[in-house]
């Protein structure tokens, strides 16, 4: 009954989760002025999907893209006029962290379609023009997204696979109290039988790198023998994991089942195979720090944090911190459903839980000690 009925019931609910291709993307906007930010936010906020969680000026949209707090970074170019006649101009800039060309791909093309529908429709056919630099994957090549997670799926399915499965044999042919009665230390026993399959995992998530190098130009940033160092590891740890399932199965049916329970929800929940950001809130509740800023265009006090937040999160450790901010003026209900009572309200979640917060404050110990514990 459980294989008929209740793994089929599961697989389509994780299936049906976890492909969501189109979510919300973070989007940053740079602009001389605050009010032409804010006017460029009023226009993309009208667009499905798109969130945006950070306004300042020239440059730091595309710096906080780099760093990933972004996905999408817009930089408005200063305008040029008889004001102001020495304005540098330009086109539009649009820059795309196409690390998740899924993800960002559609995103981009809403952002563009509505520029030159505003364009169109303020009858300047010509406009200022629009740029589109795309980070990291130039031809947004979808394949580069999941052949990474490859290597990882390939070496866990295999050795939990292992693990169950040749326990549960082993115990439903009698062989297993065989090699316990060997002069043997139980230790000695499972330790033959681990090396050898990490020795196989190892080799599996090599072959699937080297190839995807190879064949697929994938691009290896970071440090690749670090990776290769910590296979075994991850091998062992999911053929370990195998044997535990095998240990409570009383069939290789069982086992199998049992494998099957924890591979699944592993693979697609877990961001292997799909953008983590397009996985549920509920899969994405623990793990991922967020710093909420409540701030005003008119506010000394917002400015402030703001300047001390970007010195402070520019340090790697801040990498997986994501940043949004809600317009005291413009987003009331959702500034009034966190609790926060003025603007220059700083809180810091961990998942879905409250870490802490500070208000109109601008000592900087108190700003980076709430960050210290965002990030944990």
């Amino acid at each position: 009954m459980t294989l008929l009925l209740v793994v089929p019931l599961v697989q389509i609910v994780l299936f049906g989760t976890a492909i969501r291709p189109d979510a919300a993307v973070a989007v940053a906007i740079s602009a001389p002025t605050a009010s032409d930010a804010e006017t460029v936010a009023m226009e993309l906020r009208k667009l499905r999907n798109i969130m945006i969680v950070a306004t300042g000026k020239p440059g730091t949209a595309e710096a906080l893209v780099k760093r990933g707090g972004a996905v999408i970074g817009i930089e408005v170019p200063e305008a040029r006029s008889f004001a102001n006649p020495l304005a540098k101009g330009g086109p539009l800039r649009i820059v795309v962290d196409e690390s998740n060309a899924a993800l960002a791909s559609a995103a981009t093309a809403r952002i563009e379609a509505a520029y030159w529908r505003t364009v169109a429709e303020r009858g300047d056919l010509a406009g200022q023009g629009l740029t589109t630099t795309r980070l990291y994957n130039p031809d947004s090549r979808t394949d580069w997204n999941f052949l990474p997670g490859l290597i990882g799926v390939t070496v866990m399915i295999a050795m939990i696979m292992l693990g169950s499965l040749s326990l549960a044999r082993e115990r439903e042919g009698s062989t297993w109290e065989a090699l316990l009665i060997l002069p043997l230390g139980r230790g000695e026993v499972l330790l033959g039988k681990l090396l050898p399959h990490v020795a196989i995992g190892s080799m599996q998530g090599l072959a699937v790198m080297a190839v995807g190098v190879w064949l697929f130009d994938l691009p290896v940033r970071g440090n690749a023998t670090a990776l290769a160092a910590l296979l075994p590891l991850f091998a062992a740890a999911h053929f370990v994991l195998g044997y535990a399932i095998a240990a409570r199965a009383r069939t290789q049916l069982a086992a199998l089942q049992g494998a099957v329970a924890f591979y699944l929800p592993a693979m697609l929940l877990s961001g292997f195979l799909y953008p983590f950001a397009t996985l549920p809130g509920w899969a994405q509740a623990k793990g991922r720090p967020i710093l909420v800023e409540v701030k005003a265009w008119w506010c000394p006090v917002c400015s402030s944090q703001g300047r001390t937040i970007m010195a402070t999160t520019a340090a790697p450790q801040y990498n997986n911190l994501l940043i949004l901010s809600i317009n005291y003026d413009k987003q009331k209900a959702e500034w009034k459903a966190l609790g926060a009572q003025k603007q220059s309200t700083l809180i810091g979640y961990n998942g879905a839980r409250e870490v802490g917060r500070v208000v109109y404050t601008t000592d900087k110990a108190a700003i980076n000690g709430l960050l210290t514990k965002t990030i944990g």
